[in-house]
């Protein structure tokens, strides 16, 4: 009798002394349920933020539910736009740098600012004014943005129709100019912007964490961009064909008479045999390169009109741009 009034004690004590668990992460309720804005949607500059001064738009808002958020900017002269996707309850830790998903955004535009919500109806809306825009050149080294002439050569061939730069600061990816190049024919050269530096210019020795970033715009059906590094082997601060290394990537470019932002790692780049040129180790020594070429082509060999525009050329280190 002892032992049976024991164990009913026993198992009395053990299920009155359970515990409920402590749960990790927010409650299943918060995930479903009507969404409601508890706090209204804002940002921290309403004068109007510089990113040249490394300004931050931080975004402020709080919700009855957790939610998948999208925050839609879009620049109302540039077209550039910027979107943010996150899940959570609030706008805590989220911000805009100035960057953009294609071109540039300009300095004095407004931006248009929208939160949607996956799965719900709710829209809200706020704008800012951008007084400085961010210096994306600190991010490798600027080769230009077609501003100063003193910083490239035009190098036009016999089929070049035109290689000239245009004033418009309305249709330009940064600044006031940028660059016309077309050719008419069944070639594959039409023209380059060249650019010439010293050995050791290029600081970052490796090839993988080297992007060549620019700004492509093309109606010509068929046009295609090449992009050529040249290295001097022999330390005599020019290239060689025969001697030196020379380095080549091509890229066909849409005919949406749209600008597109295109970067290309240079460990993506082959070395170049072509004409008298030939391969010297297969490695990219990037401390060598003295002078890149920028030329209009075409994706074959067809006869016809080929060209684009283009804006703002940048090697960028560690992450394209």
């Amino acid at each position: 009798m002892r032992t049976s009034n024991f164990i009913i004690i026993f198992l009395f004590s053990f299920l009155f002394s359970c515990k409920k668990e402590t749960f990790v992460g927010p409650p299943i309720e918060s995930y479903f349920g009507n969404l409601t804005i508890s706090e209204s949607f804002s940002h921290n500059k309403p004068v109007g933020v510089d990113f040249s001064n490394g300004d931050t738009l931080n975004f402020s808002a709080e919700f009855s539910i957790q939610a998948e958020f999208n925050i839609n900017i879009v620049g109302r002269t540039s077209g550039a736009n910027f979107n943010i996707n996150k899940t959570s309850q609030n706008l805590e830790n989220t911000f805009w740098l100035g960057e953009s998903n294609t071109i540039f955004f300009k300095q004095y535009e407004w931006c248009d600012i929208t939160l949607s919500f996956n799965g719900h109806d709710t829209i809200l809306t706020d704008s800012v004014l951008i007084l400085g825009v961010q210096d994306f050149s600190l991010m490798g080294k600027l080769l230009t943005s077609f501003e100063d002439p003193s910083e490239y050569n035009v190098v036009n061939g016999s089929s070049t129709v035109t290689n000239n730069i245009v004033s418009n600061v309305n249709l330009s990816v940064h600044g006031t100019n940028f660059l016309e190049i077309r050719g008419e024919g069944q070639g594959t050269y039409f023209g380059a912007t060249r650019f010439q530096f010293n050995n050791g210019t290029i600081t970052e020795p490796e090839a993988s964490n080297i992007y060549f970033n620019g700004f492509f715009n093309s109606s010509y059906s068929g046009s295609a961009v090449v992009v050529k590094f040249f290295e001097d082997h022999n330390n005599n601060n020019q290239y060689d064909a025969g001697v030196d290394e020379a380095w080549s990537f091509k890229q066909s470019l849409s005919d949406d008479n749209l600008w597109h932002k295109l970067s290309f790692n240079l460990s993506d780049f082959a070395v170049d045999i072509s004409g008298n040129n030939v391969l010297v180790d297969g490695v990219m020594n990037t401390n060598n390169i003295i002078r890149i070429d920028v030329i209009c082509s075409q994706q074959g060999t067809a006869f016809g009109e080929y060209g684009f525009f283009a804006d703002y050329y940048l090697l960028s280190y560690n992450e394209p741009l």
